[in-house]
């Protein structure tokens, strides 16, 4: 809850729905968006909102170089999209108690508009790389899944579980400096890994074995280390190479295709890692 501060109040300037508004904050001279139950009731453009009681949440709507973007936005979206991605944002920021990436705020209303739109037109939503999403970001998950449950109260449209994965996605590239196309090419670029490895090991991984889970979960941690220069030495390197060489081999092609996407050489010493890895899923699976 925003601290009262009798000195401060805000013109509004657009009225999204009950509970968001877009307004200009005399005291800092800027443009923010106001979330409160019942804030925007009655409301016009114009309007002075005093004092903060009612205020839950609220954003810098954006920064400079995004401005005309959101102007673009709030003058082609649905005003009731944007204030229900406001409301989602802001339920998503109190649950994981930190201040998401200002720029989800268009992405997200973007993306649910568009979503929407496609759903009514009876077209059908795919999601590829579902469970890689679920694997690798749950708490966001998690957090999509309520989302989709305020869009479905909303807008009384029955949110797939493919769309809710795309949600996640928005959610989590939020949450990173690599923001959503990194997030999106990133797992992506897993599932890739995943088919290369399955086809390589002439198997099948379920998606809800606890070796799926381990192994999306290594190249998800295998990927940021590569792209941070960070990998560990690995003493057990010669050892690796001797004794599991077929999982060697298959973890230099790995290596290829991780260079052929995002163009970031694979250590030796990560190349062992990974080799162990598929090495105790061959072991595991026989």
């Amino acid at each position: 809850m925003v601290k009262e501060d009798s000195s401060n109040f805000y013109i509004i300037k657009k009225v999204f729905n009950n509970n968001v508004v877009l307004a200009n904050a005399k005291k800092k001279d800027q443009e923010v968006i106001l979330v409160g139950k019942g804030l925007g009731f009655a409301k016009k453009a114009g309007d002075k909102i005093e004092g903060s009681s009612d205020i839950e949440k609220e954003f810098i709507a954006v920064n400079e170089d995004k401005k005309k973007q959101y102007a673009q936005l709030v003058k082609n979206v649905d005003k009731e999209i944007i204030g229900l991605t406001t409301e989602i944002i802001a339920m998503v920021s109190s649950e994981l108690d930190e201040e998401l990436d200002e720029h989800i705020h268009i992405a997200l209303a973007d993306h649910i508009g568009f979503a929407l739109k496609r759903i009514e037109d009876g077209m059908e939503i795919t999601n590829p790389f579902l469970p890689e999403t679920k694997t690798l970001y749950s708490v966001e998950y998690k957090l999509a899944h309520k989302a989709a449950k305020m869009i479905e109260e909303r807008a009384g449209i029955e949110i797939p579980e493919g769309e809710v994965g795309f949600i996640t996605l928005h959610i989590h590239g939020a949450r990173t400096e690599r923001g959503l196309s990194r997030t999106v090419k990133y797992t992506r670029l897993i599932k890739e890994l995943i088919d290369l490895i399955e086809a390589e090991l002439e198997i099948s991984l379920s998606y809800q074995s606890l070796n799926y889970a381990r192994l999306v979960t290594h190249l998800r941690f295998a990927l940021e280390r590569i792209e941070d220069a960070k990998t560990n030495t690995n003493p057990l390197l010669d050892k690796i190479i001797e004794d599991c060489r077929e999982s060697y081999v298959i973890a230099c092609k790995l290596g290829d295709l991780i260079y052929e996407r995002i163009e970031l050489k694979v250590p030796e010493d990560e190349k062992g890692y990974l080799a162990m890895h598929l090495e105790r899923i061959k072991k595991s699976i026989d």
